[in-house]
């Protein structure tokens, strides 16, 4: 290796911000050896890396290409330093969880993992169970946590939480005077559902698979909040997690509807991360955390 850490460092912190003097104030360097680093390096690689504006040095292009994988070795680096160190865990964590996980179960985990460790900020991105895998996939978040299992061979997929699917209406809906709704009066009702794509909706097209030629779903939605409303509306009936749904069946603005039991949707949530490689010491920990739930 032709440059060091110390150089692609000072490389970082320059490109952060943009003079000499300032990136030597913050690595408690002197002017002259933040320059001389630098001059070093272009000099080493045969070209320069920034360009000079007024009194700023911004990333020309070849600077700015070579910026990504910078970060990464230096990423690489301060990991690797913990590990053999035996350094408490600390930095970023960069997760992703459906819109039922983020919203309904992972942030009780969140605050007490903090609490364990203060040193670590906990980042976590929202989406459909496909757009965290494919987030998971191109690297952009540390692990996801998802609706429905992941059968991509690049994907670690885990099995997580227990849960359930539960078939709800409105209090005035036909169907709610039923002691036993069966799968038939199920296949003839008129249905709010997630998007096709989330786990939710997943689920509901592997139970109800015979009957979707002819199933009527007169709205989808990409959150869960729009269903409960259409449904407590009378739009239609719905299909949720019974987390999503634990306040308006205690307070009984909604109705879960008891079915027959090929009717029934039990599931499993899944925790995912790439296959075979490795992710960062406190993302570990955070992981390791979220399987120990119950």
């Amino acid at each position: 290796m032709r440059f060091t850490l110390k150089q692609l460092q000072v490389l970082k912190t320059v490109s952060e911000r943009q003079s000499t003097t300032a990136a030597a104030s913050a690595l408690s360097l002197s002017q002259s050896a933040v320059s001389s680093a630098l001059q070093q390096l272009e000099a080493q690689i045969g070209s320069q890396l920034f360009d000079r504006v007024g009194r700023q040095l911004r990333l020309n292009r070849v600077g700015y290409s070579a910026l990504p994988d910078v970060l990464a070795l230096l990423e690489q680096a301060h990991n690797l330093e913990q590990q053999l160190l035996g350094s408490p865990v600390s930095g970023t964590i960069e997760i992703g969880a459906s819109f039922t996980i983020a919203n309904h179960v992972i942030v009780d985990a969140m605050v007490d993992f903090q609490e364990l460790y203060s040193d670590i900020d906990i980042r976590i991105t929202s989406d459909n169970s496909p757009g965290i895998t494919d987030k998971v996939i191109r690297g952009d978040i540390d692990f996801g946590l998802v609706e429905s299992k992941v059968t991509d061979t690049s994907i670690c997929c885990e099995p997580w939480l227990k849960d359930e699917l539960v078939i709800f209406s409105s209090p005035t809906h036909p169907l709610t005077n039923q002691s036993l709704v069966s799968r038939d009066d199920l296949a003839a009702a008129t249905w709010v559902l997630r998007e096709p794509g989330s786990g939710a909706r997943s689920m509901f097209n592997k139970t109800f698979d015979e009957d979707l030629n002819t199933i009527d779903i007169a709205m989808e939605f990409r959150h869960n909040e729009p269903i409960k409303r259409a449904v407590a509306r009378g739009v239609g009936i719905g299909c949720l997690s019974s987390r999503v749904l634990e306040r308006e069946l205690a307070d009984q603005t909604l109705n879960a509807l008891e079915v027959e039991p090929s009717a029934r949707m039990p599931r499993r949530f899944f925790m995912i991360k790439r296959h075979n490689s490795r992710i960062p010491p406190a993302a570990e920990a955070f992981w390791e955390q979220c399987l120990a739930m119950t």
